[in-house]
C-alpha cells in the first residue's frame, strides 16, 4: 500500500507539478510516463514506441481533420453573422430576447462547426457589440456566449466525440446521433436558465419594444429564407451517416465541399490557406496529446496505479450514481487545469472499463462524458470559452467567470435526466443502427 501510495503522489504529483511550472499538456505526459520507466521491465521504451504508433493509426481520427476544415470554412465564410440575423426577429418579442438568440444559434452553429473555440469566438464577435448598444447587462451577455459556446461539442459534429471515438474504438456515426438529444437538452437548460435569471433580475435586459416585432410566422420564413443552404449541409453531413449511405469521414468531405460553397461570395485562396493552417495547429496539438496520453496510461495500469485509483473510486458511497457522480467532480476538477480534450484523453481509459462494467454502454459515456468535460470550458482558471469572450469583449476574465457561474445549473439540470435515463442518448443511435 505504501509503494503504491508512493506512485501514485510520483504519477499525479509529478503530472501536476509539470503542468504549474508551464509544460506543454504532452509534454507533462510524456516526462512523467518516461519517469515511470524507472518503475517497469526492461524493454518498456519498444512497447512505447508501439504506443505511439497505434494510438495515432485509427481510421476513425481521419475523421478529425476534416470536421476541423469544414468549421473553419464556414467560419471564414461569415455564416455567423447571418445565422444571427436570421435567428433575431424569431426572439426578441420576448425580454432578454437576445440571450436566447445567443443560445439558438449556437445551437444552429454547433451542428456544423465541432469546435468550440470556433464557435464561441465567432458568435461572440457578433453578438457583443449588438448586446450592449441595446443596453443589455454585460455579464449575462458574456456567460450566455461562454455557456452556448459548449454545444459545439456535444451537438454533432463534435471534435470531442471523434477523439472519443478514437479512443475507444466506438463508431463516430453512432456517437453523432446520439449526441443530438442530449445537446437539444443542454440547449433548453441553458434557455431555462437565462428564463430564471432574467425573472429574478429583469433589469439585467431592455424592456422589449412592441413597435417592429415581426410576427412569428414571419420571423420563422425570414430565419428559413436565410439558412435554408446551412440546414441543407447539416442535414446533408448527419443524414449520409445517418441512412449509412456514408462513413462518418465520408461525410465531413460532403460538408467540406458544402462550406466552400456556402462561403463561396466570401471565399480566397488566403482564407483557404488560413483554414487549412488552423486545422493543422489544432490536429497536431491534439495528436501529440493523445500520442503522450497512450504511454501515459500503459504506465498507469503497468504499475498498478490504475487499479488502485479504480478500487478507490469502487469504495465511494452512494452505490453506482454516487461513483458516477464522483467522476464528474474528478472531470470538474480536472476542467479547471485541463483543456476539455487532454482531460478526456487522460481518464478515459481508466475511467471507461470501470462505467462499463456497472452495465453503462460506451455510448452513452461518451454523451456523458463530453456534458462533464465542457463545464471545465466556463470554469476558471482555465476555461477555454471564457478566454475566448474575453478576447473578443476586451473585460475581465472575471467578469466572464462570473457571468458564467449560473450557467452552471444548466449542466447540472442535463446531466442529471441523462445519468438516470440512458436511452435518453441511446434511443437515436439504436433507431438507426
Amino acid at each position: 500500500m505504501e509503494n503504491i501510495t508512493l506512485l501514485v503522489i510520483v504519477f499525479l504529483g509529478l503530472f501536476l507539478l509539470f503542468l504549474f511550472t508551464g509544460w506543454l499538456i504532452a509534454f507533462c505526459l510524456a516526462g512523467v510516463a518516461i519517469i515511470s520507466y524507472l518503475f517497469l521491465e526492461a524493454g518498456t521504451l519498444a512497447t512505447f514506441a508501439f504506443l505511439n504508433y497505434n494510438s495515432l493509426t485509427s481510421y476513425s481520427l481521419l475523421a478529425l481533420p476534416i470536421f476541423i476544415l469544414m468549421g473553419e470554412l464556414l467560419i471564414s465564410g461569415e455564416v455567423a453573422p447571418k445565422l444571427y440575423d436570421a435567428v433575431t426577429p424569431l426572439m426578441e418579442r420576448f425580454r432578454g430576447g437576445l440571450i436566447y438568440t445567443n443560445i439558438l444559434a449556437n445551437t444552429i452553429l454547433g451542428a456544423a462547426c465541432g469546435s468550440t473555440i470556433a464557435a464561441t469566438t465567432s458568435t461572440s464577435t457578433v453578438a457583443i457589440p449588438e448586446l450592449k448598444r441595446r443596453g443589455y447587462q454585460k455579464e449575462i451577455v458574456y456567460g450566455s456566449l461562454a455557456s452556448a459556446g459548449c454545444l459545439a461539442a456535444l451537438i454533432p459534429p463534435s471534435v470531442g466525440l471523434i477523439v472519443y471515438a478514437a479512443i475507444t474504438d466506438t463508431s463516430i456515426g453512432q456517437l453523432f446521433i446520439a449526441g443530438i438529444i442530449p445537446g437539444l437538452i443542454l440547449s433548453a437548460s441553458l434557455v431555462l436558465v437565462s428564463k430564471i435569471v432574467l425573472k429574478i433580475r429583469p433589469q439585467i435586459a431592455p424592456p422589449v419594444k412592441k413597435e417592429g416585432i415581426v410576427p412569428v410566422g414571419r420571423a420563422l420564413f425570414h430565419m428559413v429564407k436565410r439558412l435554408w443552404p446551412l440546414f441543407i449541409l447539416i442535414g446533408l453531413v448527419l443524414g449520409t451517416i445517418y441512412t449509412g449511405i456514408a462513413t462518418a469521414t465520408e461525410s465531413a468531405t460532403f460538408g467540406v465541399a458544402g462550406a466552400m460553397l456556402l462561403g463561396i461570395k466570401n471565399f480566397t485562396l488566403k482564407k483557404l490557406k488560413d483554414g487549412l493552417f488552423l486545422t493543422v495547429r489544432i490536429c497536431v496539438g491534439l495528436f501529440l496529446i493523445l500520442a503522450m496520453a497512450s504511454i501515459y496510461g500503459f504506465a498507469l495500469n503497468a504499475v498498478g496505479v490504475k487499479d488502485f485509483l479504480l478500487e478507490a473510486l469502487r469504495a465511494a458511497p452512494g452505490g453506482e450514481y454516487g461513483q458516477i457522480y464522483l467522476i464528474w467532480f474528478i472531470m470538474l476538477f480536472l476542467g479547471m487545469f485541463l483543456e476539455p480534450g487532454s482531460g478526456m484523453i487522460i481518464t478515459t481509459p481508466i475511467f471507461l472499463p470501470f462505467v462499463v462494467g456497472l452495465g453503462y454502454d460506451p455510448i452513452w459515456y461518451g454523451i456523458w462524458l463530453i456534458l462533464a468535460v465542457e463545464l471545465g470550458n466556463i470554469t476558471p482558471p482555465v476555461g477555454l470559452t471564457l478566454y475566448a469572450v474575453q478576447a473578443v469583449s476586451g473585460d475581465k476574465l472575471e467578469t466572464v467567470a462570473k457571468g458564467c457561474l449560473p450557467y452552471w445549473a444548466a449542466f447540472f439540470i442535463a446531466m442529471t435526466p441523462i445519468t438516470f435515463f440512458p436511452a435518453i442518448a441511446l434511443w437515436l443511435p439504436r433507431m438507426a443502427f
